[in-house]
């Protein structure tokens, strides 16, 4: 089983052609993973994405192109966070521990980081043609961790 850090990489994401790069990065690193290696892998992603889930990133807003603002929709964070974790380790233990730079990751250019979700699940299907099934008590919906939303 290949590391989830180590199937992520590092990268600095200012597009959607860095996301493309990125995903294609991990989805090599995946090519070799056993389907128990896949699943472990959703976990882990599952678990980061909770991580994530807190009202001071969910509150950020989505700086257009013109300008305007907007607030994130509970899709939009959920990319956005995609977006913080396939920027690497590093950066999302930074976002982390210290609250900041998450704004880098809720910019519209970034949603396509949305295909991080579905890379492991879709090699495991390859491999064994069923549905990969998430084992992890981690939602993946917005106000789901309860310390990242303590007053909710």
């Amino acid at each position: 089983m290949i590391g989830f850090w180590k199937a992520i990489g590092a990268r600095e994401l200012r597009g959607p052609a860095d996301i493309a790069d990125a995903l294609n990065f991990v989805s090599m690193q995946l090519d070799e993973v056993s389907p128990m290696g896949l699943t472990l892998f959703d976990d882990r992603l599952r678990e980061y994405l909770f991580r994530l889930d807190r009202r001071d990133f969910a509150s950020l807003p989505v700086i257009l192109p013109d300008g305007s603002a907007l607030a994130q929709t509970n899709d939009h964070f959920l990319y956005a966070r995609c977006a913080c974790i396939l920027a690497g380790e590093a950066e999302f233990g930074a976002v982390l521990r210290t609250g900041a730079g998450f704004d880098r990751y809720v910019k519209p250019e970034l949603q396509s980081a949305e295909g991080l979700l579905y890379v492991g699940p879709e090699k495991y299907e390859l491999r064994t043609g069923r549905k990969l099934k998430p084992r992890s008590e981690f939602s993946l919906d917005w106000m789901s961790n309860s310390q990242g939303w303590p007053d909710r």
